[in-house]
């Protein structure tokens, strides 16, 4: 019996599955391009060595497995050329180790006759055990892809029959504690209407396996289905969650997880996440190029276009019932239109008052919305400057109280030319004002953080401020650049500006005058530099 708690876990248990699932498909370049780096690297290992046809033949495996499951043309490339080379050779296992390899891919893209064909020249009387199990697996696979292309006709029964047939072929010959007879006890166990048991065995077998490889996305896909026939959704769900999450991890892109997870959130009304999801299978289906994930994504295309018309038909609902709202409102604004006509001809002079106070208002309301702004970038500029200016005030005070008590220590000890020149630098007023420059710039820059590239804008071309190269953005004003940003503050008396920056007056005056050169529209220059917004 299945409690309400273990339901509400499990839904919880699921949310998190989908957050790490979404995780995975926004970084979803970054994970392809992981893995074209690692072919890479193995096409990098060989380049310009003289392989033998054994190490050629390892290599065409080795990058045939590494493209299996990511890209069919590929892995089609490099079996192809083992097929090739190995038609007709008495190397019996290697032969039918490729052509069991090319079966799969020719299966998975639709060619069926194809794939039986080429597995029809395999004897596997003739083969080694491991390669029986491989060419009974790659039977059975091949069955139950022609049973997903032959759904509601008579030869579904035949062909899960068959799968049977080659399951229990490899039940007979494989380890009893390997991956291949464990899954194919448990899909044999399921068909024949056992399964709890066919859960049991695997479940038990899917710690054994490893997140984001083949086998683990291929398990736990096998226990969704087992669930979905059991009507436990929840687990269902879990273990689509599981296998697309594999999947995504390992840039595994002929999958089948995705599609399903997106219809179970369409059934479910969650049609923005179906969409986004069913979206990312058809991508990730055209990339790898199968031929029947792309029929089965196709047959959702009905489903969409249902959602689509019956939302598109409560949007014609909504849009009616808006527009006989407008009509209404539409009516009776021009009942007050005529009503105003009436009043406005009757006292011509009350009307011209309103016309007047209307326009007033409208000044007012524009005042209202500028001082508003000016109110709330003031706010910003009171907490930013605040905050670092009574830390620089803080710190400037800790400096001072730790100077006085060196210039007292030298006081106390008689140390007089050493108290001398210590009273005599300037180094604590020039680390001060360094200081102080340095919290005004990061103080500014912090609330307006595009103050440089909006300057540049009203300066020529030749006369542009430098800025950081890297993309990130400077934490630096330069003397120029400072006068400009306490003109933006509106402190625009040039002695005022030379106390604040400690210099002299006419060096102010110099740099205003230069920099009203550079500009534009030189008259307008410093209303322009006041205008710059905060963001």
């Amino acid at each position: 019996m299945v409690y309400a708690t273990d339901i509400s876990a499990q839904r919880t248990s699921n949310q998190q599955l989908y957050q790490t699932l979404d995780s995975l498909i926004a970084n979803y370049d970054q994970l392809t391009a992981e893995k074209e780096h690692r072919v890479a690297d193995i096409k990098e290992g060989v380049k310009g060595i003289n392989l033998t046809p054994e190490q050629q033949y390892d290599l065409n495996q080795r990058l045939y497995d590494e493209y299996v499951a990511y890209k069919f043309d590929s892995a089609f490339f490099y079996i192809d050329k083992n097929v090739k080379a190995l038609s007709g050779s008495k190397d019996k296992d290697r032969f039918a180790s490729s052509a069991v390899r090319m079966a799969h891919i020719l299966a998975v893209t639709g060619l069926f006759d194809r794939a039986r064909r080429l597995l029809d020249q395999v004897n596997p009387d003739s083969i080694s055990d491991q390669q029986k199990i491989a060419y009974y697996n790659q039977q059975s696979e091949l069955n139950i892809y022609r049973t997903e292309m032959a759904q509601f006709t008579p030869y579904v029964h035949d062909y899960i029959q068959r799968a049977q047939y080659y399951r229990q072929l490899v039940i007979k010959i494989a380890p009893e504690d390997s991956y291949d007879h464990i899954f194919n006890q448990a899909t044999y166990t399921c068909e024949e209407g056992d399964i709890d048991q066919a859960i049991q065995m695997l479940e038990g077998y899917l710690p054994k396996l490893q997140e984001g490889t083949r086998s683990y996305s291929i398990v736990t896909s096998t226990l969704a289905f087992f669930y979905q026939a059991k009507q436990m959704y929840e687990q269902q769900e879990r273990y689509l969650l599981l296998s697309a999450i594999s999947d995504e991890r390992s840039a595994i892109r002929e999958n089948n997880s995705l599609r399903l997870l997106a219809e179970i959130l369409m059934a479910r009304g969650d049609n923005d996440n179906a969409y986004r999801y069913l979206y990312q299978a058809i991508s990730e289906a055209r990339f790898y190029g199968s031929r029947i994930r792309m029929m089965q994504v196709s047959h959702m295309a009905p489903q969409i276009l249902q959602l689509y018309d019956t939302e598109r038909a409560q949007t014609q609902r909504r849009t009616t019932l808006l527009l006989i709202v407008i009509s209404i409102i539409s009516l009776f604004l021009v009942g007050i239109f005529i009503y105003t006509l009436i009043l406005y001809r009757k006292k011509h002079a009350a009307g011209l008052q309103i016309i007047e106070m209307n326009k007033m208002l409208a000044k007012h309301t524009e005042e209202i919305e500028s001082v508003n702004t000016q109110m709330k970038e003031a706010n910003r500029i009171k907490e930013e400057y605040i905050g670092r200016f009574l830390e620089l005030n803080s710190m400037l005070l800790s400096d001072t109280e730790q100077r006085l008590k060196q210039l007292n220590r030298l006081a106390r000890e008689h140390k007089l030319e050493e108290l001398y020149a210590e009273l005599k630098t300037m180094e604590p007023v020039n680390k001060g004002i360094r200081t102080f420059h340095s919290h005004f710039d990061t103080a500014f820059l912090n609330i307006y953080p595009h103050f440089i590239s909006e300057v540049n804008k009203l300066l020529t071309d030749s006369n542009q401020f430098t800025i950081e190269s890297n993309a990130t953005p400077t934490k630096r004003l330069t003397t120029e650049l400072r006068i400009l940003a306490l003109i933006r503050l509106d402190i625009t008396d040039n002695q005022e500006i030379a106390d604040i920056l400690r210099s002299s007056i006419t060096t102010i005056y110099t740099y205003r005058s230069k920099l009203k050169s550079k500009a534009i529209n030189k008259d307008s220059f410093e209303d322009d530099v006041r205008r710059i917004a905060t963001y």
